[in-house]
């Protein structure tokens, strides 16, 4: 599927090389060649397109729009520029936009047949990230008709038949390309993950067993074979969170905010404001993904400091520029490395249903706090007859308000306020849980000095 632009011998060799300058991070270089070929060659989008991967090399996400823009204005019906603008655009959260483009570029490249598979196999990736499996499935199979031995195409396929709620069709696809490929660890792992979204239990533990015998250390096959032998784990692995929500970060906000109608981070941050209206107050922000919580706040006249595992959720709340500090660690560590009375609030919003076990959370949480200081956060409510802590097939944890009230006491809260509320409404249905508001009493005696957040020493990174 070629340009429509010029491909002289010398001139397609120039844009090879800044391409291969951009793969090797030569990054001055590649801008340099590129200017001058622009100079000479304005309307050629290629330069456009790897005008946007340079952008990107560079960390410089408007730049890498930008350019991809240019590069479908300049070549409206060339499918390669269609389906890098979708991707782009895709990769920034505008899932919408993405779908339009992607398609686009797939009923573009259908007039050029036969079509190119790569075209189809990108288009499907975006359909899988802007929630439209179906879809994804269809230009796969497509693509698939064109390399019907291609196992990535196979494999994605599985993925996408495992999240639209056929994994036994996706456990068929994994297992003919573990006959082909034993002892894969990425088939095995997704076989497993089928095997539980299907109930077939034995080959769950089977796949489960093989993994942990092939890797001991790995916390994520231990804490899926623990599943399949019917135990609860006490947290969820750091890897699998960042795994989600690296993924998940650029559409993050539009999907909870829009599509799951989330209004935590507002109500709680107005609570705040009532508590602190001078806005002197100092905040840890828990698993602070994109940083809603902050956008709603505002700045504040004291450290406002995000703790998240997602290097992409914080590079997203970064943007706000309301944080003074983030730490990329697991909270249940940055609770534990954080001194005493620090923090007048603590919020922790959405982030309890990736940790089953509050044993330690909770009373860290109050030994952290300054006399008077405040948590608040959520937990999905668990059903009347469960154990105090229970793992979903969601993979998220719900819990007993009995539990949670029990701990909050113990650790030394007073003033414990729980409020139902619908968390979040996912395919079409209400969450049920409960926000949580407690306080740390008040001292008689002088309260001992503490250190601003903004000098603190930073919490010990996650293993």
């Amino acid at each position: 599927m070629m340009s429509p632009f010029s491909n002289a011998e010398t001139y397609v060799a120039q844009l090879k090389n800044i391409e291969q300058q951009i793969n090797q991070n030569q990054l001055q270089e590649a801008a340099r060649q590129l200017n001058f070929l622009a100079g000479t060659n304005p309307g050629d989008p290629r330069l456009f397109l790897l005008g946007s991967r340079l952008a990107e090399a560079a960390h410089n996400p408007a730049g890498m729009l930008e350019a991809a823009r240019q590069a479908h204005q300049l070549a409206p019906g060339w499918p390669i520029a269609t389906i890098h603008l979708a991707e782009v655009l895709s990769g920034r959260g505008d899932a919408d936009e993405a779908m339009s483009m992607a398609s686009l570029a797939v009923e573009q490249g259908s007039a050029q047949a036969p079509i190119d598979p790569e075209l189809l196999i990108k288009a499907a990736a975006i359909a899988r990230r802007a929630s439209q499996p179906q879809t994804a499935l269809q230009w796969l199979q497509q693509a698939q008709e064109f390399r019907p031995t291609d196992t990535r195409i196979r494999f994605q396929i599985g993925l996408n038949l495992a999240s639209s709620g056929a994994p036994g069709r996706a456990i068929e696809i994994f297992t003919a390309l573990l006959e082909q490929q034993p002892g894969n660890q990425v088939l095995l792992r997704e076989r497993l993950r089928a095997c539980l979204s299907a109930r077939q239990t034995d080959q769950a533990i089977h796949d489960g067993e093989a993994l942990v015998a092939m890797e001991p250390s790995n916390e994520v096959y231990q804490f899926l074979l623990d599943i399949a032998l019917g135990k609860t784990p006490k947290t969820q692995p750091g890897a699998i969170i960042t795994g989600l929500f690296d993924g998940y970060a650029a559409h993050f906000d539009h999907s909870l905010v829009v599509q799951l109608q989330y209004k935590l981070p507002r109500d709680v941050a107005q609570k705040i404001i009532e508590w602190y209206p001078d806005r002197k107050v100092d905040v840890l922000d828990l698993g602070c993904g994109t940083g809603l919580l902050g956008a709603c706040l505002g700045p504040v006249n004291g450290a406002l400091i995000g703790v998240d595992l997602s290097q992409q959720m914080i590079d997203q709340a970064a943007v706000h520029q309301v944080y003074h500090r983030f730490h990329r660690v697991n909270i249940l560590d940055a609770l534990a490395a954080t001194p005493a009375d620090h923090y007048d609030v603590i919020t922790a919003l959405d982030v309890f249903i990736y940790v089953g076990e509050l044993d330690t959370a909770i009373p860290n949480a109050c030994r952290i706090l300054t006399d008077g200081g405040r948590f608040v956060f959520s937990c999905e409510a668990g059903a009347g007859d469960q154990a105090d802590y229970t793992l979903q097939s969601t993979l998220r944890y719900t819990h007993q308000r009995s539990y949670v009230q029990r701990l909050l006491q113990e650790a030394g809260f007073a003033d414990i306020d729980m409020n139902d509320l619908v968390l979040r409404h996912e395919a079409g249905e209400p969450v049920p849980g409960f926000l949580v508001t407690a306080r740390k009493p008040l001292k008689a005696a002088e309260k001992s000095a503490r250190k601003s957040p903004k000098n603190a020493k930073p919490v010990r990174p996650a293993q």
